[in-house]
């Protein structure tokens, strides 16, 4: 059982995940939560070049850019990302249940950072309108009040409407898992880079 499951790890998936799993060594509300990434390799930065996002090489790649990514995880014990395609989620609050192309997994919260180009996860109530942020036609995003979908489900990133821009999605995934602090905690949170309490 996962605390919280993501479903896509680009810049919003993986924003979220490294917000959620930096909690966990410094508060006793994050104690022995889990997470876990589940991605498709569908991500838009796969085929980019990055050459205004501070935090990497001018110019990295996308590929390098995940790998990257993918490496900042593994200083987080707490999470876990596994290369899988979702079929689709059953289920509610509490006691959902993702169904993949290799596994089964149980979660308590979902976040679809699933992107802009389609969604085609099964057994979600979902709303897909237009993605009006973006210059190319037949974008797609998941309607939602301030990036909660229903219950127990999050969007973030593109699949929320946001602009296609790297540090603005993996923005939009980083306020994603703060919302979800603040629904453990009752009150505004957030995980800060010091090891001191962050609570605001």
């Amino acid at each position: 059982m996962y605390d919280v499951v993501i479903i896509g790890g680009g810049a919003a998936g993986v924003g979220c995940g490294i917000t959620l799993a930096s909690a966990n060594g410094k508060f006793e509300w994050a104690k022995n939560k889990r997470y876990l990434i589940l991605d498709a390799n569908e991500s838009d930065l796969e085929k980019a070049s990055l050459y205004n996002v501070p935090v990497f090489d001018y110019g990295i790649s996308g590929e390098n850019a995940i790998k990257q990514m993918k490496d900042h995880l593994s200083f987080f014990p707490s999470i876990e990302f596994k290369d899988d395609h979702v079929l689709s989620i059953t289920g509610g609050r509490g006691d959902f249940t993702i169904h993949t192309s290799s596994a089964n997994y149980k979660a308590d919260i979902i976040v679809l950072a699933t992107g802009m180009h389609k969604f085609d996860i099964e057994g979600l109530d979902v709303e897909i309108t237009t993605h009006d942020k973006v210059m190319k036609p037949g974008k797609i995003k998941i309607e939602h009040i301030n990036n909660r979908v229903t219950d127990g489900i999050y969007v973030a990133g593109l699949a929320s409407g946001v602009k296609t821009m790297y540090l603005i999605a993996a923005g939009d995934g980083t306020k994603v898992a703060c919302d979800i602090f603040e629904e453990w905690t009752g009150k505004l949170a957030v995980s800060h880079d010091s090891v001191k309490d962050a609570i605001c």
